[in-house]
């Protein structure tokens, strides 16, 4: 059970809520590039090809989202685990990364926006947890 309450829930509630985060400023970023009606997810081409069509402008939310994300992901898990080190952050970083890496190949986003986006997923959760130890942790 320790294990479970240390670790697994921890990092769960950390995903979901970067997740949550995350989805909620992309849908904003879907208010200002709109997708077209007759888009086929089922088409990697056609994607890849969405994707790249789009101005750098439709990247700086995305990237907003996971800074936020992954902050929040961050202090949610380093709180839930009560963590004097970090570890079990780290699993939801090493996560978030893994889950970032599979969204830059699906979708085929600029080399420029991988390179940020990725640093971004693996450095804010640090944050997060640095923000836990100074405002919560006594």
């Amino acid at each position: 059970m320790t294990i479970l309450k240390q670790w697994v829930w921890p990092v769960v509630a950390g995903f979901v809520v970067a997740s949550a985060v995350m989805m909620a400023f992309e849908l904003t970023n879907s208010f200002f590039y709109p997708l077209p009606a007759d888009l086929d997810w089922y088409d990697t081409a056609a994607v890849q090809a969405l994707t790249k069509s789009l101005p750098w402008t439709a990247f700086i939310l995305v990237i907003l989202g996971w800074a936020v994300g992954s902050f929040c992901g961050g202090y949610i898990t380093s709180r839930l685990a009560g963590e004097t080190r970090f570890r079990v952050t780290a699993v939801l970083a090493i996560l978030l990364v893994l889950a970032g890496i599979a969204n830059v190949l699906m979708l085929g986003h600029p080399m420029v926006f991988t390179i940020i986006g990725l640093a971004v997923l693996a450095v804010f959760p640090y944050l997060g947890y640095l923000a836990y130890r100074v405002f919560e942790k006594k």
